[in-house]
């Protein structure tokens, strides 16, 4: 079976509270509806603290196994609840890679 990461690069919105809107629904809810996607082994969240480039302040990385990545990721978009507002979805950005080494 092949292994795969998914990094979600993101970030919330601007408003007052958002970001901690956006923390509690990442940590409650978000991460626990991934875990439970079929092939989704772990998933651990990350704050950036240095970049060459002007990223969102948060990066999530899940570590993947399966025989068929576009069904686990097409079962992320159709199972998991929605993003909130609080959730700047047009500074996201999401990178899949496969392991060389399996």
């Amino acid at each position: 079976m092949a292994r795969y990461i998914l990094i979600a690069i993101n970030g919330p919105t601007a408003g007052e509270g958002d970001e901690q809107d956006y923390n509690d629904w990442y940590r409650d809810v978000h991460i626990a509806d991934l875990l439970a996607t079929p092939g989704v082994e772990s998933a651990k969240r990350f704050r950036v603290v240095m970049s060459k480039h002007d990223l969102p302040p948060y990066l999530a990385l899940y570590e993947i196994e399966t025989d068929d990545l576009q069904q686990v990721l097409d079962h992320m978009v159709e199972h998991n609840r929605p993003f909130p507002a609080t959730f700047d979805g047009k500074n996201s950005e999401f990178i899949t890679a496969v392991a060389l080494d399996e």
